[in-house]
């Protein structure tokens, strides 16, 4: 009795380590997805804008030539400093009764354009766009920098703030473009935009235009890139075929087991 007790004991846990084998493994495909990235490119004259290190101060006197509109770089450290300058501006939150211009109709953004672009899965919503828009000003030259915002029902996110750049009094052919991919954090849903316009040599809001002003930077359908692909469950399953460990060889052992210590007993 006490070998049968000990051959079924060794029969059960054999069992139990071959059925945890055997049991499906689930891959942990959970990120983070709460953590917002976003890069951005800026486009101008239907090229890639490249920032001057130093603007001139806004004139109304004529301009004599077209060299002052794109300034040479001088070194990579002064483009850095420009890339950086307005940099406080970046993830700033506000709602639109937070806006506050303190232009005197000296600035206004004409009009703007959305392109929705990449939508790698086809359901509607994109992870990438642009917004191209045209300033004017009273001044015959002005230098200027945009901050971009995407939000939802009345609040707004920084997620760009874009180099300096001159706009000309009310010259239709300088236009200025920012394209912005989402990355992460976005899920999919319809957002509002807010573009700002600064004055660069003061820092003070003097233009800006969103959802309320403009209906084509409302309801944008748009999510961040890690939502464009369907993630399914990996499922890895282990299996063991013949050998001493197959399911088939355990049920013999335990028939042989059993039928030695039956044939014991009639023998006694």
């Amino acid at each position: 009795m006490k070998s049968l007790l000990l051959s079924l004991t060794a029969y059960t846990v054999v069992a139990t380590i071959n059925f945890a084998l055997v049991s499906p493994v689930h891959a942990n495909s959970k990120t983070g997805a709460n953590d917002k990235t976003v890069t951005s490119k800026e486009f101008r004259y239907d090229k890639p804008y490249t920032a001057s290190p130093s603007l001139l101060p806004k004139t109304t006197s004529l301009i004599e030539s077209e060299e002052s509109k794109e300034q040479p770089l001088s070194s990579a450290s002064s483009q850095q400093v420009n890339t950086n300058k307005h940099q406080h501006h970046v993830g700033v939150s506000k709602s639109s009764s937070d806006i506050l211009v303190s232009s005197i109709n000296e600035f206004w953004i004409y009009e703007s354009w959305i392109t929705l672009e990449q939508d790698i899965d086809y359901d509607g919503y994109h992870s990438a766009f642009s917004i191209e828009f045209d300033a004017d000003t009273i001044f015959t030259r002005a230098p200027v920098y945009a901050v971009l915002y995407l939000g939802r029902n009345g609040v707004y996110e920084a997620i760009h703030v874009s180099s300096e750049f001159y706009i000309y009094s009310e010259d239709s052919t300088d236009t200025f473009t920012i394209e912005s991919t989402l990355l992460t954090g976005y899920p999919s849903s319809e957002y509002d935009v807010l573009l700002e316009l600064y004055d660069a040599d003061t820092e003070v809001l003097v233009a800006f235009t969103d959802a309320f002003d403009d209906s084509a930077l409302s309801y944008l359908p748009l999510e961040s890139e890690n939502n464009e692909y369907v993630v399914e469950e990996t499922v890895v399953v282990v299996e063991e075929h013949g050998g001493t460990w197959s399911w088939l060889s355990l049920f013999m052992m335990g028939g042989v087991v059993l039928f030695r210590q039956k044939d014991k007993r009639n023998e006694r």
